[in-house]
């Protein structure tokens, strides 16, 4: 079957090229007859069926996946519990109707280190104004011990919106996109995408993890974190790594570091 497809493809290319021209002007005329045919077309039900199998199988799966699915419960009828594990039992989300706060703030800090000679820390501040979107701010300083040298230092932050996906109980899912920025001698930035979830499997802890990337000044880089945490009513510590790559330099990271919601 190869042999028979390759000589046809082969046969083709030696054809004239009035041939080809007659080809174009036969797409032509299709499209011209198009719009005045009595709609007995016998190939339009075949290509019908190939245009709403690709929205069926491919744009409205990841359409829902990104946005939601049809029936899924709106946002609006979620709200946030007081702090995780507040009722003792659910997470940043409450249950389907149930009574809880509508606007959201979490800061977040840890100190990291690479047990060399790198060190820094990180501070973040996200606030919801309502229950499908989260504004993200973070910064994370890095500092690096030289012999005979001042410290050197390097900055990069990050500004997100973000798009609260998922809303269960138990388990919190975003993405989001918006700009990276990066300071050590000089000041670049580029368009960046964030996405992290957070996994409320049993009071009093939650298994969280996030990553930003980005593209400042051409160069790919990217963030990332995940933490084991335990929840002390409006504060929670946490432990975990935190890397970063910019280009093909990368750095892994220990870190320790608290937070609170209110």
């Amino acid at each position: 079957m190869k042999t028979i497809c390759c000589i046809l493809l082969f046969a083709l290319t030696l054809l004239p090229l009035g041939t080809q021209a007659q080809i174009i002007d036969s797409i032509k005329d299709e499209l011209k007859n198009s719009g005045s045919s009595d709609g007995n077309n016998s190939g339009g039900g075949e290509e019908w069926f190939w245009f709403d199998l690709f929205f069926n199988l491919g744009f409205w799966p990841t359409y829902g996946l990104l946005f939601g699915f049809e029936n899924e419960p709106a946002a609006r009828y979620l709200e946030f519990n007081d702090y995780p594990y507040a009722d003792g039992e659910n997470g940043l989300f409450l249950p389907l109707d149930w009574e809880g706060r509508r606007v959201r703030t979490q800061v977040s800090a840890h100190i990291q280190s690479n047990e060399d000679a790198v060190y820094g820390g990180y501070f973040q501040a996200k606030f919801s104004p309502n229950r499908y979107l989260t504004l993200d701010l973070n910064r994370l300083q890095l500092f690096e011990t030289l012999e005979d040298q001042p410290d050197d230092h390097f900055s990069i932050t990050n500004f997100n919106v973000q798009i609260n996906r998922v809303r269960h109980s138990k388990f919190h899912l975003w993405w989001g996109g918006g700009v990276m920025l990066m300071n050590g001698d000089q000041l670049y930035g580029g368009p960046a995408m964030s996405g992290g979830f957070t996994w409320f499997f049993k009071k009093p802890l939650s298994l969280h993890a996030e990553t930003q990337i980005g593209w400042p000044n051409g160069v790919f880089a990217r963030q990332h974190q995940a933490r084991m945490q335990v929840h002390l009513d409006r504060f929670m510590i946490y432990a975990g790594y935190q890397g970063f790559k910019v280009g093909s330099v990368g750095v892994p990271n220990w870190a320790l570091g608290s937070g609170m919601w209110f």
